[in-house]
């Protein structure tokens, strides 16, 4: 049992954490340009008179939030094999967080003024604030799962006056 728990790598677990969480809001602002004219420039006493397309087009930002969380465990489950960490790290990161955002508790309510900030450059609720937001989002998420600096990290290595990864000793090995 205690070499099963030490397999876990909890800067990878908080890393690949932050990156699925951007991966998933990434997705759900880049899917607002699928039916855009109508879910954001018709007022809601319009969108409350067609209630089926309303319904479909919120499935199908609901969707890609979902899609943005298996990429992004497709994504660290390939780098998790590639650089010999424990798989279930990455199963365990999206059983979490498909279970957050089951039940609406990933924060987005409380962050979303934050990471929607940088589309204000535009104008609010067009189609190039949407794609900025997400892309960025998606550009920030790709740099903390593909990033050689965050892999060394997450592996416990340092980069010395050489050039050279080191490994990074604990105080408890000496």
């Amino acid at each position: 049992m205690g070499n099963f728990v030490t397999k876990f790598n909890i800067k990878l677990l908080v890393i690949h954490f932050v990156a699925f969480w951007l991966f998933i809001f990434g997705f759900q602002t880049l899917a607002y340009l699928y039916d855009f004219n109508f879910l954001i420039f018709l007022p809601v006493e319009a969108r409350l008179n067609d209630v089926a397309r309303t319904n479909f087009d919120m499935k199908v930002v609901a969707q890609a939030a979902l899609v943005g969380a298996i990429v992004a465990y497709i994504i660290s489950w390939r780098i998790s094999l590639r650089r010999n960490w424990y798989w279930l790290n990455s199963t365990v990161i999206f059983v979490l967080i498909y279970v957050l955002k089951l039940y609406n508790l990933l924060g987005w309510s409380k962050l979303q003024k934050a990471f929607l900030l940088p589309g204000d450059i535009f104008r609010l609720n067009t189609r190039t604030y949407y794609i900025t937001n997400g892309c960025i989002m998606l550009a920030i998420g790709c740099y903390l799962l593909f990033s050689k600096r965050i892999q060394r990290f997450i592996d416990g290595k340092r980069v010395v006056a050489t050039g050279k990864p080191e490994v990074v000793r604990s105080a408890k090995s000496n």
